[in-house]
């Protein structure tokens, strides 16, 4: 359903309970093959202020993408502009508003890399 919405995504991605994709541009948001999403998390691709706000903060728009292989485990947010490097970790409940580079493990709010993972990357069977 989400890729019917416009959601890019990749082959054998797993997309967990109650998990919001942006409903205003879906099409921003890309999902690398094997990456999981878990459950309650979100993810915007975009800002806006209220009607009252709206000329000191308009609506901004930039594309998520989430690489191959990532995990971005339960109730997590990803802000708009970010991009997860493949094979990461995001710990439970972080919010991601920043670039995190590939094979990292990332936490907290908002999420900081605190571990390399370091033979990662090959399917397991």
């Amino acid at each position: 359903m989400h890729k019917m919405r416009g959601v890019n995504m990749g082959k054998n991605v797993y997309v967990g309970y109650g998990v919001v994709f942006d409903r205003l541009h879906p099409e921003l948001i890309t999902i690398g093959d094997y990456a999981e999403i878990g459950d309650r998390c979100i993810l915007s691709a975009h800002t806006r202020g209220s009607l009252t706000t709206r000329q000191a903060y308009p609506r901004t728009m930039a594309p998520i993408k989430i690489g191959r292989g990532v995990s971005v485990n339960p109730g997590c947010i990803i802000t708009q502009g970010v991009e997860i490097g493949e094979n990461s970790i995001i710990g439970i409940g972080s919010v991601v508003s920043r670039d995190i580079s590939p094979n990292s493990l990332a936490l907290g709010y908002p999420a900081r890399v605190v571990k390399k993972l370091d033979g990662v990357g090959e399917l397991q069977t």
